[in-house]
């Protein structure tokens, strides 16, 4: 029952709902309305003078424009979408895709008020000079060019004023939306609209926060501080608060200026080619990547550098996911379905009432359709959209990072293609893949893994005195009833550590057999011959505590 809080929170926002609900049926979204149940809340008039009388064709661009009409949350909330294509057919996506967030500008008075809240003083008194006339702007901020006293030109990215309280209501608004939907729609419970609408909240709140897109930019720029082929915009923490952010002002060439590239002096094939580089680096290398790669983000410097900017919106990954993603790729290559549904379970790619023989079959199908194929001549494209159809067939969740990941290859794709005709994500993917598969068998990790499972093992047989110790106790206060043999208790602890040791031992040396192998392939062969006189050490270690046996 809502508290009454929320209710004077629901009537302050009626005008706005009415807004939204009106929006929807202008745009033909009747249906949806009727289905909530929210008739009630547009006005008479405007139901009359809308109506039913407008087409069912093309409601995936009317859905972009509703987005458009709303505001920047739902010009947000759209972007967010056109990222799930495990949620909405293809026609969805790539209308939501054309969303942009250019806006009118607010007044450079306005502009001022908040440099002077933020700095406590005029900005005459902070910038050696401030153009009042914005180079850019969005939905959620707009920037302008500004002279630090040092003279540095910085690009001064100025939060709108007043934002976060109009993306407060219209979230609120959502979240009850998205529980109606749930209550009254039931073919959109598999997809937990107010999960969706958590989780969109959390994105927006972090991108609303200035100071968490200055640590990422700090955080990349670390990442590629002896890259001569990467320039990441520096920010000014001096100058930067949590609603404006002082950076680098970044002039160069826009990635999609193919003339104007070549005017550089510079190949646009290369170009491609290190745009991609970098963001297989972020996310295979670095496991933190750019989610926005898209070409407005993308400057190009003399010597084919590439600046990346707009770091709002950042993806990340584990070590483990990013394996497992390679485990997914060597899988559909090797024709291992088995391996695929394991990496797809192992992402977290889950749903509910899944009929498995199903899915098994489709993902059969999908591997057997690349079966001539190697990771030098795959459609990485047209694998994902393959795979992500089979996904949304079954009505699987993506975990969020995962969905950024998909879209950031995608979108460095088609920059690449818009460059070079030729260009070939997946051969730039390859090394990447396949460093990461090497470092999974590197003898230093085996051996790490091996002596973590071996310190699991003696623990656990530390812990048995404690354990059983309590199970007496509990047995004498009559709350426990077990029979149970404790003869030769201290053998069986030597057995455990033994047989614990023996099991890392082989770990190790069936990582040095492979590992030994793959660089007996690539070189250095001396390396390798290593590996195997170490391995075969281990090995012999190995048979004589087995022959050993317990004595």
């Amino acid at each position: 029952m809502p508290t009454i809080r929320e209710t004077v929170g629901h009537l302050r926002d009626l005008p706005r709902y009415r807004q939204i609900l009106a929006t929807l049926v202008r745009y033909g979204y009747q249906d949806v309305v009727s289905a909530l149940h929210l008739e009630g809340i547009v006005r008479p008039l405007e139901r009359v003078a809308l109506g039913d009388d407008v087409p069912p064709q093309d409601r995936a661009r009317r859905l972009r424009l509703v987005c458009e009409d709303l505001g920047p949350t739902f010009v947000k909330l759209g972007q967010l979408m056109s990222t799930r294509p495990d949620l909405l057919p293809e026609a969805y996506t790539s209308e939501l895709a054309a969303l942009r967030d250019d806006v009118r500008p607010f007044p450079f008075e306005e502009a001022e008020e908040i440099l002077r809240e933020e700095y406590g003083r005029p900005p005459t008194e902070v910038f050696k000079a401030l153009d009042p006339v914005p180079v850019a702007s969005a939905s959620i901020s707009q920037v302008h060019r500004a002279v630090l006293p040092d003279g540095t030109v910085v690009a001064l990215k100025i939060r709108r004023p007043g934002i976060e309280k109009v993306v407060q209501a219209d979230l609120d608004i959502l979240k009850n939306l998205a529980q109606l939907a749930e209550r009254r729609l039931q073919f959109l419970v598999p997809y937990a609209p107010s999960s969706l609408v958590r989780e969109f909240e959390r994105s927006l709140k972090r991108e609303l926060d200035f100071n968490v897109e200055r640590r990422s930019m700090e955080r990349c720029q670390k990442q590629f501080l002896n890259d001569p082929t990467a320039h990441i915009p520096f920010a000014v923490p001096a100058f930067s608060t949590g609603r404006v952010i002082a950076m680098e002002f970044i002039k160069g060439v826009g990635i999609q200026d193919i003339q104007g590239i070549r005017a550089l002096g510079i190949d646009p094939a290369q170009v491609a080619v290190h745009g991609a580089r970098i963001l297989m680096t972020q996310i295979f290398q670095f496991g933190f990547f750019h989610a926005d790669p898209h070409p407005g983000n993308l400057r190009v410097l003399p010597g084919g550098v590439i600046a990346p900017l707009d770091y709002g919106m950042i993806g990340q990954l584990d070590a483990r996911a990013r394996e497992l993603i390679a485990d997914l790729l060597m899988g559909l290559l090797a024709q291992d379905t088995d391996r695929v549904l394991r990496s797809l379970d192992a992402l977290d790619i889950r749903g509910e009432r899944v009929d498995r023989k199903a899915l098994r079959r489709d993902a059969a199908e999908l591997v057997s359709a690349y079966s001539d194929l190697t990771l030098d001549n795959i459609d990485l494209g047209l694998l994902l959209r393959e795979l992500i159809a089979v996904i949304r067939a079954h009505h699987l969740h993506i975990p969020p990072d995962l969905v950024l990941l998909i879209r950031s290859l995608v979108t460095i794709e088609s920059v690449g293609r818009n460059l070079d005709p030729h260009f070939d994500i997946a051969r730039q993917l390859q090394p990447f893949i396949r460093g990461l598969t090497l470092k999974r068998y590197h003898p230093w990790r085996l051996l790490a893994h091996g002596a973590r499972m071996a310190e699991d093992v003696q623990r656990v047989a530390m812990l048995l005195p404690d354990v059983l110790g309590q199970s007496l106790d509990s047995i004498q206060r009559g709350e426990l009833k077990v029979h149970f043999d404790l003869q030769h208790f201290e053998r069986l602890v030597r057995q455990l550590t033994r047989a614990s040791n023996i099991l890392a031992a082989g770990i190790v040396f069936a990582g040095l057999v492979v590992a030994s192998s793959l660089v007996f392939r690539v070189g250095p062969v001396t390396l390798a011959y290593t590996g195997y006189s170490i391995a075969l050490v281990i090995g012999l270690w190995i048979v004589w505590s087995v022959l050993r046996g317990d004595r």
